[in-house]
């Protein structure tokens, strides 16, 4: 199959799922053209049978911003013609699904539009109403939607009162990639005696970086650790801020983004995860991968992903004493650990092995081509 893929480039779980898709489906034998807005996070420079399709942003004193959304369109449409693209799958309704619904008419064919929902969507209707009937439009119009949470699927009925089939198709990670650690890097991040704590996001409020640092604060008082910061956004000044102020610069490693993360998750003791909701919680699938514990909320659909007790452990939404309390039982506990960490391993190999689910994704494409 010839498949068009719109998706984010930016920093965050959405892009970096649409990639790792995009790339198991070219390792398959499928035509796989990526149309974004710069290039796709964490995608390599070349694969066989995959093609990046940048949108190239339009400048005119008319547009007080260069209308990208109009610009992608047009680039789905020329893709479309071009190479006779038999699918679109759209990551988001908002603008993705919209914009496939938009190109399909300009070709004036018929052109299945899938939509996976990764939870923004009805987060962003949340925070302004005004996108409430053009996200609806996009879900309605869409061949299928699918979404990466049963928590998903219930958010998505109740927001938009959305009647139609909701198929759950869970994330996954390269599990050749994300393992756990051989030749470590630890030594590098982490004293010989410390214990390595990790956290993985975009630094947006809903990720709660504030309880991460906190967190480490009350560890740091019962044994010597080191915590590593992965990614970027709006509140890493207020994470370096408390930092200083709770006198951890000096044992806090901000690492900024990093396309290879895999290495540092797999280095670490323990995951830290303590956002106010994820519609699935890619870094802590990630860390499962590697055989690293997670300590998280137990909001939306994180307990989908970490199975409470057995592969890491779950908190009250800013709980901070409790997230240490299991943090340090997994650090004084070395056969719990032990324990955790195989479990972590095989439960990432069985309940989100990529080969599975991506065979869902290549059905539903069959499905709607008839």
């Amino acid at each position: 199959m010839k498949i068009g893929i719109l998706c984010h480039s930016t920093y965050g779980g959405s892009g970096v799922v649409a990639a790792e898709l995009g790339k198991k489906l070219a390792q398959r034998g499928h035509q796989i053209h990526f149309v974004t807005v710069g290039r796709p996070f964490r995608l390599p420079s070349y694969q066989p049978n995959v093609f990046v399709h940048e949108v190239d942003a339009f400048h005119h004193p008319l547009f007080e911003v260069p209308p990208y959304f109009l610009s992608q369109v047009g680039k789905t449409v020329e893709v479309a013609r071009c190479y006779g693209l038999d699918l679109l799958h759209a990551h988001y309704a908002m603008p993705h699904a919209i914009g496939a619904h938009l190109a399909r008419e300009i070709l004036g064919r018929e052109l299945p539009v899938i939509t996976t929902l990764h939870g923004t969507d009805t987060s962003l209707v949340g925070a302004h109403a005004g996108f409430y009937e053009i996200t609806r439009h996009g879900l309605e119009k869409s061949d299928v939607v699918t979404v990466v949470s049963n928590f998903l699927a219930q958010q998505t009925r109740d927001t938009f009162h959305f009647q139609g089939s909701l198929p759950v198709v869970y994330n996954f990670v390269d599990l050749e990639v994300f393992k756990p650690r051989q030749d470590s890097i630890r030594s590098t991040l982490a004293g010989e005696n410390e214990a390595l704590l990790v956290h993985v996001s975009n630094f947006r409020p809903l990720k709660r970086v504030l309880d991460v640092i906190e967190t480490f604060h009350l560890v740091r008082q019962k044994r010597p650790a080191r915590l590593v910061l992965v990614g970027d956004g709006p509140d890493m000044p207020l994470a370096q801020s408390k930092a200083i102020e709770l006198g951890l610069i000096g044992d806090i490693v901000f690492l900024g983004r990093q396309d290879a993360v895999a290495p540092v998750i797999a280095a670490s003791d323990v995951m830290l995860l303590p956002s106010c909701c994820e519609s699935f919680g890619l870094a802590a699938l990630e860390a499962l991968a590697c055989g690293v514990p997670v300590v998280a909320t137990a909001s939306c659909g994180i307990p989908e992903v970490v199975e409470k007790d057995r592969v890491g452990f779950l908190t009250a939404v800013g709980d901070v004493p409790a997230m240490a309390r299991y943090t340090l039982k997994l650090l004084e506990d070395k056969a719990l650990h032990q324990t955790m960490s195989a479990r972590a391993r095989e439960y990432a190999v069985t309940r989100f092995n990529a080969d599975h689910w991506v065979e869902k994704y290549e059905e539903i494409y069959q499905s709607v081509m008839g």
